[in-house]
């Protein structure tokens, strides 16, 4: 298995001979200062011959010089050894992951039920000029022929624009395995996309957003930052969000995000409705149990 050494000296454009001097400055810099070596190992300077031996695999790289290497290029152990995928495969992983997944959203819509499709496209659909920007890119391959788009160059550049969160340094610690673990990998994917989707949607709410939230009331602010809407709900005797998990998802991003004043009011009454019925059913349950418990209590007499 051949080490990346050389791939990673040449990402910081130095010679051997410049990445001797500044790995020697780095080590003097840095051991015994953050460098986790062991106390009873010892490493020494390296020259430009010891460098050539290491790259061309004519010597192994000995195992104490590890840690510093992997601080000095701010990679894992696994990448410098070559046991994992380069970072240029694994971006490439990535993308047709979110390429196949996507395109699946679309395609069949709310039938499909893959969390990590749904995560995508709903991220997508934040960015409203990205989602026209990829569409047009797909072309009618999707819209129209239900079919899954070639992961085009502009495709993929995109993709890795509106996702760029997912191509940290994390995944690059994973061996060849694990990448290929499609389970692992749509869950490493799925956390990290909903991560940032929960951030997103935080940083939209308006102020019936965060009241839903956060618990937040509108007695909390200013009069001055209310507007007619709002003013108009200060006073209003709806409950918080106990019941937010039973409303329907299009109502609730209403509430939340949205700045129109007749969504807003139309969706507060449905959430009245909504409340009215669950209190009417709670009552018609209760009634059905407090007979039954008469009737009950009756035949044992």
């Amino acid at each position: 298995m051949k080490n990346r050494l050389k791939e990673l000296r040449k990402a910081k454009k130095l010679s051997q001979k410049e990445f001797a001097k500044a790995f020697n400055d780095f080590r003097k810099n840095n051991l015994g200062n953050g460098v986790p070596v062991p106390d009873n190992w010892t490493i020494k300077d390296i020259q430009q011959t010891t460098i050539s031996r290491w790259e061309s695999g004519k010597t192994p790289i000995p195992n104490k010089y590890y840690p510093a290497l992997c601080l000095f290029f701010n990679v894992p152990i696994a990448y410098i050894q070559g046991a994992s995928y380069s970072k240029k495969e694994i971006e490439n992983i990535i993308l047709n992951e979110i390429n196949l997944r996507l395109a699946n959203r679309f395609i069949h819509g709310e039938a499909e039920e893959n969390r990590l499709s749904i995560a995508l496209y709903e991220f997508l659909q934040i960015d409203k000029p990205s989602l026209k920007e990829y569409l047009n890119l797909c072309g009618k391959t999707v819209r129209e022929k239900q079919e899954i788009p070639i992961l085009s160059e502009e495709l993929a550049k995109l993709l890795k624009r509106i996702y760029s969160f997912l191509f940290d340094e994390t995944i690059l610690s994973w061996d060849k395995k694990r990448v290929e673990d499609k389970e692992e990998l749509d869950y490493f994917l799925f956390t990290e996309v909903k991560s940032e989707l929960d951030i997103a949607n935080l940083s939209r709410l308006t102020l019936v957003g965060e009241w839903f939230e956060y618990g937040k009331f509108l007695e909390d602010y200013d009069s001055k930052e209310l507007d007619e809407v709002e003013r108009a709900l200060k006073h209003a005797k709806i409950p918080n969000k106990n019941m937010e998990s039973n409303l329907h998802n299009s109502m609730l991003d209403d509430l939340k995000y949205s700045n129109d004043s007749t969504k807003i009011l139309s969706s507060l009454k449905s959430y009245q409705y909504f409340i009215e019925y669950l209190i009417s059913k709670v009552k018609f349950e209760m009634n059905n149990l407090d007979a039954e418990y008469k009737k009950e209590n009756k035949d044992q007499q």
